[in-house]
């Protein structure tokens, strides 16, 4: 069964996260599963609230597959026993769709574009700002301002 890993770590282990990831795939390989697919990097991201007395995380995830479920419960212990990994969840693949990242985030959004147009729904739309009121000023063309310019120097007391 495909199964996907997202996990966390402390930006200070950013610069380590290649050995992170090797770790993670020797976990895995050593409990019968293999990576399916390259381990994808989402990159640093501020938390809902602190952790570990963190605020921000390098976040990354891979798929893997693994044929007996009955290995999960040890992968699980494995990654907890990691000290340079904060937190990380593992969930199958099918109930979660598609995969995640970019590409799958853009491909979401014109999907959910299209399905409105057919339905005719209105898009979502950023409130609009509100506009500064007109000044009740008029415009005035360069002739008239020019006269009146002439007027006031006219005007100069002698």
């Amino acid at each position: 069964m495909e199964y996907e890993l997202l996990f966390f770590t402390s930006v200070a282990n950013e610069d380590r996260i290649g050995e992170i990831k090797r770790e993670i795939d020797e976990i895995i390989t050593g409990r019968g599963g293999k990576v399916s697919a390259d381990f994808s990097d989402i990159g640093k991201r501020k938390f809902a609230h602190p952790i570990k007395k963190q605020t921000h995380g390098f976040f990354s995830f891979c798929r893997f597959t693994i044929e007996e479920a009955e290995n999960l419960p040890e992968l699980n212990k494995r990654l907890v026993l990691n000290d340079k990994i904060m937190r990380h969840i593992i969930v199958r693949a099918d109930e979660i769709g598609k995969p995640i990242g970019a590409p799958a985030i853009q491909e979401a959004k014109q999907e959910a574009r299209a399905a409105a147009r057919v339905k005719k729904v209105p898009e979502v739309s950023e409130p609009k700002k509100e506009e500064k009121p007109a000044e009740e000023t008029a415009k005035v063309e360069m002739a008239e301002l020019d006269e009146k310019l002439n007027a006031i120097l006219d005007e100069t007391p002698e």
